[in-house]
């Protein structure tokens, strides 16, 4: 008996071209067959029936199945880190029930709290300046809080929102800052907030 022809290795199942006791992708001993030409001719390996060509490899080996794990265990992370951290500081929230505000202020950044409805035009008209001057200033944080519940048509004067902020008017505004401390709300806030998006659309 004498090995001859082509074959896949056992171990690793990768094409062997040449005569080499050992596989020149794992190194693993490989056995002996005997010579087939007929068979050698068709590309058929013997061990397992697969057909081969010359400079392929089957399957998958320890490195491929690490490369794998690698690449999937990288993706899990980016999709993570990109979901919980916004492109810049602008985000929306639709609370049904009152909030804790501290929770959203950013510490050591002057935060825009934005309290609106999707039924109130000027809120829909100063919500795309309000995002263009978060990109534009990194030390600005912007909260966007939508005072409607949940499948109101109109804007929700009586929704738990509107009552703990005793709102009249929306857009309403409450700037605060690093430290948490309120430094302006509802018309002065406006006017503040209507200064620094001219300003940023000024550079």
């Amino acid at each position: 008996m004498i090995r001859g022809g082509e074959m896949n290795c056992p171990n690793c199942d990768c094409y062997t071209p040449d005569d080499s006791p050992v596989c020149v992708h794992c190194g693993a001993q490989l056995p002996e067959i005997s010579a087939d030409p007929a068979r050698q001719s068709a590309g058929i390996s013997r061990l397992s029936g697969k057909r081969v060509h010359a400079g392929s490899g089957g399957g998958f080996n320890g490195w491929n199945i690490l490369m794998v794990v690698a690449v999937v265990l990288v993706g899990v992370l980016l999709f993570f880190l990109l979901r919980s951290t916004p492109a810049h500081a602008y985000i929306t929230e639709f609370p049904d029930s009152p909030i804790d505000l501290t929770s959203m202020i950013v510490s050591g950044k002057t935060n825009i709290v934005d309290m609106y409805s999707e039924f109130c035009p000027p809120c829909r008209a100063i919500a795309p300046y309000l995002e263009k001057l978060a990109k534009a200033r990194p030390d600005i944080h912007v909260v966007r809080i939508d005072i409607n519940r949940k499948g109101h048509r109109g804007i929700d004067w009586a929704s738990p929102i509107a009552k703990q902020f005793n709102l009249r008017s929306i857009p309403h505004f409450i700037l605060v800052d690093g430290n948490g401390k309120v430094l302006e709300e509802g018309k002065p806030a406006y006017k503040k907030v209507v200064d620094m998006i001219k300003e940023a659309l000024n550079q």
